[in-house]
């Protein structure tokens, strides 16, 4: 009987033990992907405004020569000016989303793919000196820290307004920033090996630099109490 029972007790430790590490982990995915959304929030107006300007462009440079082309062939002069048809927002919006997906898979990668502990040293973030180990840590504090101000401002919006409120709900974000914040970053650069090239990451980058940007710029409330 007594050996049933330690058995029974031994396999609800190994369950609880299995959950905590599953909750942390969707809650560090979490925290990603509300830094990436809140970084991004107005990625897809930035593109869109970027595709009219070239629309702009275009509409200098190429109407011209191409509307004279078209007339020159028997062509009606606007057939070969198709870039004002395009779906701008449309073509704003997903692109804004493949963005957002991408940056959260990459960020996501780092605390996901590796069962190392991390091993936080100078010499060992030296041996893995590459793009990826410069844009990685500054993309992902940033999008952790806007993850958890954004998570902040959701508790806030659920609470009674008051003084309380406020300072209660940065108190959340704030903890979830050092309980599931700090273990994905140190994780991700804990596990950081040696590259075979020192451009390893380059790629990735141009998706991981201008989230970063933005959600150091747009989501950390950093600047808001700073002005």
């Amino acid at each position: 009987m007594v050996g049933v029972v330690r058995t029974v007790f031994t396999g609800v430790d190994r369950l609880a033990g299995h959950l905590a590490v599953a909750g942390a982990t969707a809650a560090q995915i979490a925290l990603v992907c509300l830094g990436v959304h809140l970084a991004a929030d107005r990625m897809d107006d930035d593109i869109a405004a970027g595709i009219t300007h070239l629309q702009g462009r275009m509409d200098v440079w190429l109407t011209e020569p191409l509307g004279g082309a078209a007339e020159a062939v028997g062509l009606p002069y606007d057939t070969l000016l198709v870039w004002d048809l395009l779906p701008t927002a449309p073509i704003a919006a997903w692109s804004a989303l493949a963005v957002e997906l991408s940056a959260i898979t990459l960020l996501s990668v780092g605390f996901l793919l590796t069962t190392r502990r991390p091993e936080l040293s100078w010499t060992s973030f030296k041996e893995a000196l590459c793009v990826h180990a410069l844009v990685m840590p500054l993309a992902l504090a940033g999008v952790l820290v806007a993850g958890s101000w954004s998570l902040a401002m959701a508790v806030e919006d659920l609470l009674p307004p008051s003084d309380v409120a406020i300072w209660a709900a940065r108190l959340v974000g704030a903890a979830a920033l050092v309980r599931f914040g700090w273990g994905a970053w140190s994780r991700s650069v804990g596990s950081m090996e040696p590259p075979r090239r020192r451009t390893a990451g380059l790629a990735s980058a141009l998706i991981l630099v201008p989230v970063g940007l933005l959600a150091w710029m747009h989501g950390a409330p950093i600047w808001g109490w700073l002005v």
